[in-house]
């Protein structure tokens, strides 16, 4: 295992494993107020430890609150009568509340507001863009060639899971922040911003408690943002924040919560939350970043885990958003850097800002790639419309301080661009090791981004009737002949391949757990579209359109024979893997998995796709199975042992014996909380009463 990271005081030999521990701490050092106890000689760094004495006070607990009384000064010293004193020690998790002096972002600049997406592009730049992308002429050789040497249905190694992994969120218990009482104040402020939405029961409701809320930011912060860090927690102040952007904070870290009211209320104030961002006085273009982080976060929690109407209303709001952020000035690579600042600080806070918006502009567009591929969304953005340089490295956004993070720079390392590194990969070159895990995720996507925008290209040039442009002949990719010539699919499962060796080399994080699923999938929309096996299961068992369109026979008469004629072509064997790989990783490699804990959102999702693309392989190929029913493990290595030994087309004994598969699925999304895991979970019940004679007559 990779040893821990450790953050050192520099006014003391004292470490800590979290920076946000290490800046409660520097307080000691460095306080930015004193606070006196009215009843004794006690002084505080921290207004929640001087609330925490004075209840002892009122208590009547003295021997508790008089032992340390000499040893306390103006800089305070650190006494074990206090617990979550500001010099904690140990892997306490979960992030802390940051003192009131520290500011999300000071007044923002035209300059630290825009956005960063180029609107310039046109589609001839679109295709242009595309086109150098793959024109990699003599592409080097790499470790990856053993796998795409072998027969192209070979099953890739499963990917080795760190112990330290997790698939199941962070909850409050596990989240031990003080109960300052500026959380009244954060409370007051939220409660103002709703006020005109939710009914008096609800804003009396315990949602709005101060621990409550609390809570909500810890859960958030462990989870959410340790995923998607577009906010910088060192530097986050819930009492400074505007109202609606903690709004969307504190609703997205309930929906992770265990109480089932606090995750009622979060969907009821999402009712109208996109409506008050747009109706409030910053709102216009260019928004403010906050506004823009705050219909982000939004729109994630109302795809990824609320009611299905929630996610519809985000999808259709999506392009909405990517157009507001395409209003603000077009950076490309050459933008010019922030003036010089007066003080290092402001420095630092200028920096910050920055790097909020590039954030905040990737966070967008992950969620467009990612959601293109996987609920079958039209995508509002192209590779070449990111003109970016890639995030910074951890080591400068996890700074505590100014001058920590002055001391960082002085190591100089430039950030490369978006579109050179996501060349390289495709010309098989691994990422360096200098990348942080959201840079390498941020690649990724990039990948899935132009999968789908080469998917529509060739589907736009059959169409037209004419050839696709430039990047390889019309017959390599509709011959099942030709799977395993060296066309642009060929070209991205390579540079998929080779971007996994990020999943291997690098420290466990919640960005790259979040990966190794996705990475899987990756693989498998190269060669299907998952749409198809949801029409094709949702026509045999009534379950809603995904799309939310109202679905025909046409439709499903299509979506069906695109499978039948899938499960023909050599390739099919390789995306096969990918989703029992998919299985085993989630399933098998932990205790016994539960959707309904885990905290990476999409990997339940992930999971009931694979199921649905196996379970239509063994139906579509073999019928209804009358053997006897496998376990979920027992399938699982039998298909794999086949999978090594079959030659060519040679057919697949046993690929129906799903049952016990899709029963072990079905378990695992019990319980869930999001409305489309209610209905996945609803569908595989269904398609175990499924027999061949309703598959063919349909």
């Amino acid at each position: 295992m990779p040893t821990e990271k450790r953050y050192a005081c520099d006014d003391c030999e004292k470490q800590f494993v979290r920076p946000e521990h290490l800046y409660r701490h520097r307080l000691n050092h460095r306080p930015k107020r004193i606070y006196n106890c009215s009843s004794c000689s006690k002084t505080f760094v921290r207004r929640d430890l001087l609330n925490r004495h004075e209840k002892r006070h009122e208590q009547g607990m003295p021997g508790q609150i008089g032992r340390s009384s000499s040893l306390v000064s103006s800089t305070v010293a650190d006494t074990p009568s206090e617990p979550h004193s500001a010099s904690s020690h140990g892997p306490t998790p979960g992030p802390s509340i940051m003192p009131r002096s520290t500011p999300l972002m000071s007044n923002p600049t035209p300059e630290t507001t825009q956005l960063f997406f180029d609107s310039s592009t046109d589609v001839q730049g679109v295709r242009e863009d595309i086109d150098w992308l793959f024109s990699n002429g003599n592409v080097p050789e790499s470790a990856a060639d053993g796998y795409y040497n072998a027969a192209p249905w070979a099953p890739p190694p499963p990917l080795s899971l760190s112990p330290s992994s997790s698939n199941s969120f962070q909850s409050a218990g596990d989240v031990p922040n003080p109960q300052p009482s500026e959380w009244n104040e954060v409370r007051a402020n939220v409660l103002s911003a709703l006020d005109l939405i939710l009914p008096p029961p609800v804003l009396q409701s315990s949602f709005f408690e101060p621990e409550s809320l609390q809570t909500f930011y810890g859960i958030y912060f462990a989870n959410y943002n340790a995923h998607f860090p577009i906010l910088h927690a060192p530097t986050f102040n819930p009492q400074e924040a505007p109202p609606l952007l903690m709004v969307a904070i504190l609703t997205l870290g309930a929906t992770l919560s265990p109480d089932e009211t606090h995750f009622s209320t979060a969907d009821k104030i999402h009712d109208s939350l996109r409506w008050l961002i747009f109706s409030s006085e910053a709102f216009r273009p260019p928004a403010p970043l906050w506004c823009l982080q705050a219909l982000l976060l939004a729109q994630a929690q109302e795809k990824m885990f609320s009611s299905r109407k929630h996610h519809e209303m985000a999808h259709i709001f999506h392009g909405a958003i990517i157009t507001l952020m395409r209003r603000g000035s077009s950076y490309t690579s050459d933008r010019a850097m922030p003036p010089e600042s007066s003080s290092l600080e402001k420095g630092w806070r200028s920096w910050i800002d920055r790097e909020l918006g590039l954030r905040a502009a990737y966070f967008a567009f992950i969620m467009d790639a990612q959601h293109a591929s996987i609920f079958g969304h039209t995508p509002a953005l192209s590779v070449s419309d990111i003109r970016l340089p890639l995030p910074c490295p951890d080591r400068l956004w996890e700074a505590t301080t100014a001058s920590r993070w002055k001391r960082e720079q002085a190591r100089p390392e430039e950030m490369p661009e978006f579109l050179p590194t996501l060349r390289a990969v495709l010309a098989r070159s691994p990422l360096p090791s200098t990348f942080c895990a959201f840079s390498r995720f941020i690649i990724l996507h990039g990948l899935f981004s132009l999968a789908k925008h080469m998917e529509a290209r060739e589907l736009t040039s059959i169409d037209v009737g004419s050839h696709p442009l430039s990047l390889e002949d019309n017959r390599s990719n509709h011959s099942s002949n030709s799977e395993s010539g060296d066309g642009w699919r060929e070209t991205l499962d390579r540079a998929i391949e080779t971007w996994s060796y990020s999943l291997m080399s690098q420290e466990a994080s919640l960005c790259l757990e979040a990966a190794r699923t996705l990475q899987r999938i990756a693989h498998i929309v190269l060669h299907v579209n998952l749409i198809d096996f949801h029409v094709l299961a949702g026509a045999l068992t009534g379950a809603p359109s995904l799309t939310g369109s109202e679905r025909t026979a046409a439709e499903y008469a299509r979506s069906k024979h695109r499978i039948e004629h899938w499960t023909k072509k050599p390739v099919a064997k390789r995306t096969l893997s990918h989703c029992f790989m998919l299985v085993q990783e989630t399933l098998f490699s932990r205790r016994q998995y539960q959707a309904a804990e885990d905290n990476i959102a999409l990997r339940p999702w992930c999971l009931y796709n694979a199921t649905l693309i196996i379970w239509s392989w063994g139906m579509l190929t073999q019928g209804k199975s009358s053997m006897p029913i496998l376990s979920a493990e027992e399938y699982i290595t039998h298909m794999m042992s086949s999978l090594r030994s079959a030659v060519g087309s040679q057919s697949l004994p046993g690929a129906n014996r799903t049952d016990g598969l899709v029963v072990s699925v079905r378990r695992s999304l019990a319980n869930c909380r999001w409305e489309l895991l209610q209905e996945a979970f609803v569908t595989l019940g269904k398609l175990l009463e499924i027999d061949t004679e309703v598959v063919h007559r349909s």
